[in-house]
């Protein structure tokens, strides 16, 4: 019989070419983890389940031909598990810890700055010198999208709600962090942005398309207001304008290399000196409550357990 979610010592079955078993030593939990508690994300877990897509911590045992080995720090993705003590994970989903990162950074690097690479490399073709519009600025995710568009060269200017979050946003980087009452007109008097990250939806979605500048393109990345929204085709089409999903859970599943080729870019960032910046902090004994503050928005940036 499985133990419920949070007792730490669970481990999902292994998979079909041998798992990577790893003594977590930090987890990380963002917005998706509590869709998932709630049942309301795409891909459903069947309860009881242990929450936690992101880790960082210790390899203890290793298939032979895996990309790391026992004794080696270590990051990596599962799709729940990670807020355990051990967790068995698939040796294409983890990766060595950059050197220079905490156990910590490590773990808060996973589902936020490669989902930011992908969106911002893989998806919006990014080039340095153009400008990036990040909502959600003060979030785990977007304070990501923030810091990975400047190391990359990109002009970044940030939405976010509250002081605190338009705090977050401009230690993450932004040269202008803006309200949701005055983002549109100064994206609009400033010619229009040529990337805009989207993880909100609705009526900000629709708003973007209006402040795309000609051949900008609009990521969606999530709908964190619950409405899914339409692109209106005139407008794309007067601007040479593109719509594009970056769902980086999805293209895991389609690219085995992804997620090494995508550590492995972050890891050379991080030498250049990008450190994952972590917003609050709770021993794994408080995961409930950590999720709950992701939820209410009571709690600013990214969120990671401690096991150590």
């Amino acid at each position: 019989m499985r133990p419920g979610p949070w007792c730490g010592r669970w481990l999902p079955p292994p998979g079909e070419h041998g798992p990577v078993l790893v003594a977590v030593q930090a987890a990380g939990l963002g917005f998706v983890d509590t869709l998932l508690a709630r049942g309301s994300y795409q891909v459903r877990l069947a309860p009881p389940f242990v929450p936690g897509l992101e880790f960082a911590g210790v390899v203890q045992e290793a298939p032979s031909d895996a990309p790391v080995l026992v004794g080696q720090k270590v990051v990596g993705h599962v799709m729940g598990g990670a807020c355990a003590e051990l967790v068995r994970a698939d040796p294409a989903l983890v990766a060595p810890l950059p050197p220079q990162l905490t156990m910590g950074e490590g773990a808060a690097s996973v589902v936020n700055h490669h989902t930011a690479l992908v969106a911002l490399q893989r998806r919006a073709r990014l080039q340095a010198g153009e400008r990036v519009l990040v909502h959600g600025g003060g979030g785990g995710l977007g304070s990501a999208m923030i810091q990975i568009a400047t190391v990359l060269g990109a002009r970044v200017s940030a939405v976010a709600s509250t002081p605190a979050r338009r705090d977050l946003a401009a230690r993450a980087g932004a040269e202008h962090v803006l309200t949701p009452q005055e983002w549109f007109a100064a994206v609009r008097g400033d010619g229009g942005a040529d990337v805009i990250i989207d993880p909100v939806g609705g009526e900000v979605f629709e708003a973007s398309v209006r402040c795309l500048a000609p051949e900008g393109r609009l990521v969606t990345v999530g709908f964190t207001s619950g409405t899914i929204p339409r692109a209106a085709a005139n407008r794309l089409l007067l601007r040479n304008a593109s719509v594009v999903g970056a769902a980086w859970r999805e293209l895991l599943t389609l690219h085995p290399c992804l997620f090494a080729d995508t550590a492995a870019r972050l890891a050379d960032l991080v030498r250049a000196g990008l450190r994952p910046l972590i917003g609050v902090r709770y021993p794994l004994t408080d995961g409930p409550a950590a999720l709950a503050g992701i939820q209410t928005r009571d709690v600013v940036g990214k969120v990671v357990l401690d096991l150590e």
